[in-house]
């Protein structure tokens, strides 16, 4: 049963009310608009040249989002870690405290991919076991997902869906076990990157810590493939490139993209994940930001 509409309804009465009585209804309706929209996060990967070239620090990242973009909703990716830190529990620990400082959450650790090409049933059901340790990590931040990949195997649709719930599935009672959920990200694979695929495979496999995650950039079709996979996202990936003098996305129509959403009136996080090279990261991520505001319901 969808509430909101009998919620909306009940605003637009009050308005109408404080048209009249002068209430405080229109201040209520705002509120109400705010709730219902999605938040504007970031993702680490967006300033990954900044943590290649040293001028910027991991364990500073949380401050620096906070206080350059204003966002409090960011997640991480262990590319942008020195290679000795990314397994180890201390570092997370002590990351896990400097965004509780800068007032920051870390909602989502970037994983690799779970591997559904096994040849057996066995081996399948162990093609997740790499990523369990991104499970470990969010339980350490607090993290509420860890975004995967998959490697679907080529061939007919129902084998590749029935072939990846098999691999899926353990991973996927691990994260439950831990409070935390996968979000499947397009890309890996022919199939991963079909949203009407990945949608299928998210319904039949009906797991409660087993969601989406859409991604503009990653499906072969962004506009169907995105509308297709909204009944089952948790998470949003508003991928970006470049910018036209209007400040819109050139090769994605940001209109219909978020439109999709809009529809589903979907209010979780939609992360920022500029992957241009015409502006710097920091002003990327600014454009993109601005793109997802002039959409916002």
């Amino acid at each position: 049963m969808n509430f909101k509409t009998p919620i909306r309804q009940l605003f637009a009465g009050l308005l109408i009310g404080a048209m009249i009585t002068g209430s405080a209804a229109p201040v209520m309706a705002a509120e109400e608009k705010q709730q219902d929209s999605y938040t504007i996060g970031l993702s680490m990967y967006s300033l990954r040249n900044l943590f290649k070239d040293g001028s910027l620090k991991p364990l500073d990242y949380p401050d620096f989002a906070k206080k350059t973009f204003g966002v409090t909703e960011i997640d991480i990716w262990d590319g942008g870690f020195p290679e000795d830190k990314r397994n180890d529990p201390e570092f997370y620990k002590e990351l896990k405290a400097r965004a509780d400082k800068a007032g920051t959450n870390i909602f989502l650790v970037m994983a690799g991919a779970v591997n559904a090409e096994g040849e057996t049933a066995e081996e399948r059901k162990t093609g997740g076991d790499e990523q369990r340790r991104y499970v470990d990590h969010a339980d350490i931040l607090g993290s509420k997902f860890v975004r995967v990949f998959l490697k679907a195997p080529e061939g007919k649709r129902k084998d590749a869906i029935n072939k990846s719930i098999e691999a899926l599935t353990p991973l996927a009672d691990y994260a439950k076990e831990k409070g935390v959920k996968l979000v499947i990200e397009p890309g890996a694979s022919q199939w991963a990157r079909d949203g009407h695929f990945l949608a299928a495979l998210a319904r039949q496999m009906d797991h409660p810590a087993c969601r989406l995650m859409p991604d503009f950039g990653k499906l072969s079709d962004p506009y169907c493939g995105t509308v297709a996979m909204m009944p089952y996202a948790d998470s949003v990936s508003a991928k970006s490139w470049n910018f036209d003098e209007e400040g819109n996305e050139k090769s994605l129509s940001y209109f219909r993209l978020i439109r999709s959403l809009n529809d589903v009136e979907y209010d979780q996080i939609i992360a920022v994940e500029y992957e241009g090279e015409e502006m710097s990261p920091v002003e990327g991520v600014k454009a993109t930001i601005k793109l997802l505001e002039r959409y916002r319901p």
